[in-house]
């Protein structure tokens, strides 16, 4: 009687959706992106879309349209697949085969993958910045405005970050609820947004400039936050650092400036008309609802960077860089020996 009470009283409940999904990611997500292969195989119209870009104008040269949702929708089943598939398959692995403690691989492995993606974007952005006209000259964000035509890498480009971003929000209710989940949340909604409006309305560039000052400061903390993990408290000590010198000149001074280009240029470049049909979405009004978005973004920025110091500031006493973001390492989750999450 004694053993049936304490085996009820330890009984696991039943798994959630979510639950059963993430047991399985790998499975479906894989199942999902071999069908659309072998619906392009055999010749359906809607696979090439999503495996291929769209409104082709010539060798290098494209345009925007509503087909573009496939390439988008394609690519945030592939990241998922990628994203499961690397932490399971490459940073597991990694993280058993270094002796990294059962209760951190996951985390291991999700900033592993962050680190991964971010940092091909974000040199992947920086080349394409590097090679435009508005490098470190706001002016060309809206001179010959509208930026219609898009070449081969800036079409790819944007249309996998904002992929990206989309399975992101997915991604934030899967893993472990971190403290600052509502944040989160709406950083991740004001994100797309932006992407999303700034590719209809033509203004891929400032958008490719804004992606580019966020990206970097995110690679030196996931940086810092693998070093955390593998036991090497010096060298995430300098990669915190480094972040938290990266952070305000990027996602405060630079995204500051960008702000201020939003709020000043347009109407010496633009002649500010709501004329669809030639492309030209920018008005008073939008210009209005990008600044507000763009300073709400900065906010939650902001409201992180308080975070940020609070780090520096015990580091400084004497104490290793943590992600005050983050819950205690007493809370993770414990790992399958296959490198998934046991869920209780």
């Amino acid at each position: 009687m004694a053993d049936t009470l304490k085996k009820k009283q330890y009984a696991r409940p039943p798994k959630t959706v979510l639950e059963h999904i993430l047991d399985h990611e790998i499975e479906i997500t894989g199942t999902l992106l071999s069908g659309v292969f072998v619906a392009y195989l055999v010749g359906l119209p809607w696979a090439e879309k999503c495996l291929f870009l769209s409104y082709r104008l010539g060798p290098n040269a494209y345009t925007k349209g509503y087909n573009d949702i496939y390439f988008i929708a394609f690519w945030v089943v592939a990241f998922t697949f990628l994203r499961a598939a690397i932490m399971n398959y490459v940073y597991h692995p990694l993280a058993r085969l270094v002796g990294v403690e059962a209760s951190k691989r996951q985390r291991l492995a999700e900033q592993g993958f962050a680190f991964t993606y971010c940092t091909i974007f974000w040199t992947w952005g920086m080349y394409i910045m590097y090679n435009s006209p508005y490098w470190f000259n706001t002016s060309y964000y809206w001179i010959d405005y509208p930026h219609i035509f898009l070449s081969t890498n800036v079409k790819s480009y944007y249309l996998m970050q904002t992929a990206f971003w989309f399975q992101q929000v997915y991604t934030i209710h899967a893993e472990k609820r971190r403290k600052d989940h509502v944040a989160m949340v709406s950083h991740h909604f004001i994100t797309i947004t932006l992407l999303v409006s700034s590719y209809c309305s033509n203004f891929t560039r400032i958008g490719n400039a804004v992606l580019c000052c966020t990206d970097l400061a995110d690679i030196l903390l996931s940086l810092a936050k693998c070093l955390k993990y593998l036991n090497f408290p010096t060298l995430c000590d300098i990669a915190f650092a480094s972040f938290a010198l990266a952070w305000p000149i990027t996602r405060h001074i630079f995204f500051s400036i960008i702000i201020w280009a939003t709020i000043t240029e347009p109407h010496k470049y633009l002649d500010m008309l709501w004329e669809p049909e030639k492309g030209k979405y920018f008005t008073p009004f939008t210009q209005s609802l990008y600044i507000i978005l763009f300073v709400l973004l900065n906010l939650i920025m902001v409201y992180w960077f308080t975070m940020i110091v609070k780090v520096v500031v015990k580091v400084i006493r004497g104490d290793n860089a943590e992600d005050t973001r983050s819950d205690s390492e007493d809370d993770e989750e414990p790992q399958a020996p296959n490198g998934k999450m046991k869920h209780q």
